[in-house]
């Protein structure tokens, strides 16, 4: 699934005290709920991979400035508080199954 290695990309990149790095952070695991729960996110109204078509990717060859323009891009598109991706996220724990894992995380 490409936009799961799209922001396996942005997390490699981004440096790990940012409000960047920790949103592509929720993100991934918000994929990753989404991989094991699908009907549960479905059901809530809570998907996000399906708002992650048109992520920009970031290759080996672009610059550093270059792959954190696309990141800084993305993050700022994302992390809009009208964003469905955004919403998701910050909503996740409302689906039961996320709440039990991560309060079982705690």
């Amino acid at each position: 699934i490409k936009p799961i290695s799209f922001i396996a990309n942005y997390l490699f990149t981004t440096e790990s005290n940012t409000t960047e790095f920790k949103f592509f952070h929720q993100l991934n695991s918000g994929l990753v709920y989404e991989l094991y729960f699908p009907s549960e996110l479905k059901s809530a109204g809570k998907e996000i991979l399906k708002h992650l078509g048109d992520l920009r990717t970031i290759t080996d060859e672009m610059s550093e400035e270059e792959k954190l323009a696309i990141i800084q891009s993305e993050f700022e598109r994302l992390y809009d508080p009208n964003h469905p991706v955004r919403n998701a996220i910050e909503t996740l724990d409302s689906v039961e199954e996320v709440r039990i894992i991560k309060e079982a995380l705690k």
